[in-house]
């Protein structure tokens, strides 16, 4: 329990840094941070229900992405500034690298091994996105065509 603590704060940080990285001022810094430990508490969650890789990474992927459109509507910004940031906890970074030490190494069994990993990882992060935005899209456009009827410009251009 204190492990996974550290590792939410760890990622509150993480993708504070990486805010910093991206410019981001202000109270949206925080934001962007919060979405980082919220999308790395979310994971571990997820982590504990299945063993499934793809699906606990996608689970996730679709939290930070519901949470990077929430705010980014709530702040009439971009959801990718709070996205971004949020993301930064589930980049599969060591299974890359010693993926890479393995074909650097000729070493088949350490590729295999970490390939096996990683591809369930990045599939769950792209699958989760594209859910997530297709989900916000069809939500968005229903909140327009409600509120501005169905002829409207938004809703055309939309």
């Amino acid at each position: 329990m204190v492990a996974n603590i550290e590792l939410v704060i760890w990622s509150f940080l993480a993708s504070l840094g990486f805010a910093l990285l991206f410019r981001i001022v202000g109270r949206d810094l925080l934001w962007a941070a919060a979405g980082g430990a919220l999308t790395r508490a979310a994971f571990l969650l997820f982590m504990e229900m299945t063993d499934k890789r793809l699906v606990y990474t996608m689970l996730a992927a679709m939290c930070a992405a519901f949470f990077a459109e929430y705010v980014g509507a709530r702040k009439k910004m971009p959801p990718t500034v709070f996205l971004y940031p949020s993301i930064i906890p589930l980049i599969p970074a060591d299974l890359l690298y010693n993926m890479m030490v393995g074909v650097v190494l000729t070493d088949p069994e350490r590729i295999t091994l970490n390939a096996q990993n990683l591809v369930p990882g990045l599939l769950g992060l792209c699958i989760g996105f594209v859910l997530a935005s297709t989900i916000s899209y069809y939500v968005r456009r229903k909140i327009f065509v409600r509120n501005n009827g169905k002829d409207s410009d938004i809703e055309r251009n939309y």
